[in-house]
């Protein structure tokens, strides 16, 4: 069974990424998370969404000889008909590690390349990380069994088997995310008192800060906005999308002393096709573009508030991306 859904998952990729591939625009965006080794990313993130330094290397080789990789201003440009010049790729990086500075900023500089960074701005100052990387760290610590003072329709006790923890972990953080700061951060509270631990413990340098932001803009990079704490603006409630969106943007241009005009929606499908609302507070809040992680063609018809972008991970996937780009690019 699981060799049959592999192949099913691969043919299923082959034929997404190869659409988005074929758009009139001839160009594609891509999404990153994570530039570091297994086990240091592990230490604040799942190593599945990260890519190893060496690998990055590979990956910015094949784009430097296949593809031409443009910013923002560029892709946008293509979207208003076909180019039949090199394949357009845009990198972008999204959440606000501080290995985008550390491993990607340098490898991109060292090619002699530029991506994007979307930002979550409220881990700059706090110390703590990004609520995702807290809930990686603290739900491994749970002691087996206890009482996880969860609503009714979690499980009553945290599981003993580490499948069970995952299969928690990742139900809470679809939960979270559709919460306020604020909501969330009691139950953070709360889970950190179960887990023994206090919060942030382990996260102090896991993520970016303004002085390495404005060390990568001097770097040339481009630096986009991502939200203050990383809401799935889909499911939280629009009164507070404008503190989230436009109060991201403002944290930035603060920091960095320049326009901040890109975004990306935070989470799996945010400003899909039904994220109507936060389409309109992204609009409202005046960015030019906006991406989202949901894969797809570029061409006149896109809309420059919902950009499709491939996403790229740790194992085999980012084999099969880079193959595509590589056959693609050389049209």
């Amino acid at each position: 069974m699981k060799v049959l859904r592999s192949l099913y998952v691969n043919w299923r990729r082959r034929r997404i990424y190869g659409a988005a591939l074929a758009g009139p625009a001839r160009g594609v965006i891509l999404r990153y998370h994570s530039v570091g080794e297994p086990e240091a990313v592990g230490r604040y993130l799942d190593p599945g969404l990260s890519v190893s330094p060496e690998c990055f290397r590979e990956h910015l080789e094949v784009l430097r000889r296949h593809c031409r990789v443009v910013g923002p201003e560029e892709m946008t440009r293509r979207l208003s008909g076909r180019d039949d010049g090199p394949l357009a790729v845009w990198i972008t990086f999204d959440d606000g590690y501080r290995d985008n500075h550390d491993h990607a900023t340098a490898l991109l500089a060292e090619a002699g390349l530029t991506a994007t960074f979307y930002i979550t701005t409220g881990p700059l100052t706090s110390g703590r990380g990004l609520w995702i990387s807290e809930l990686w760290r603290l739900v491994p610590r749970l002691p087996a069994g206890a009482s996880t003072g969860l609503p009714d329709d979690f499980p009553r006790q945290v599981p003993e088997d580490s499948e069970g923890r995952r299969r928690l972990r990742r139900r809470v953080t679809r939960w979270f995310a559709g919460m306020t700061a604020d909501e969330r951060e009691g139950w953070l509270d709360h889970l950190a008192r179960l887990a023994g631990v206090p919060r942030g413990e382990g996260l102090e340098q896991s993520f970016l800060t303004p002085e390495l932001l404005r060390r990568m803009q001097a770097a040339g990079m481009t630096i986009g906005a991502h939200s203050r704490s990383h809401p799935h603006l889909d499911h939280l409630d629009p009164t507070h999308h404008a503190e989230e969106v436009l109060g991201s943007k403002e944290d930035l241009e603060q920091i960095l002393g320049a326009e901040v005009p890109d975004f990306a929606y935070p989470n799996p499908s945010g400003g899909g096709r039904f994220g109507e609302q936060a389409r309109a507070s992204v609009a409202a809040a005046g960015f030019r573009t906006a991406v989202t992680s949901t894969p797809g063609p570029l061409g006149p018809e896109t809309d420059r508030l919902r950009l499709p972008r491939i996403g790229v991970y740790a194992g085999a996937q980012q084999a099969l991306v880079y193959h595509l780009l590589a056959r693609a690019g050389r049209r």
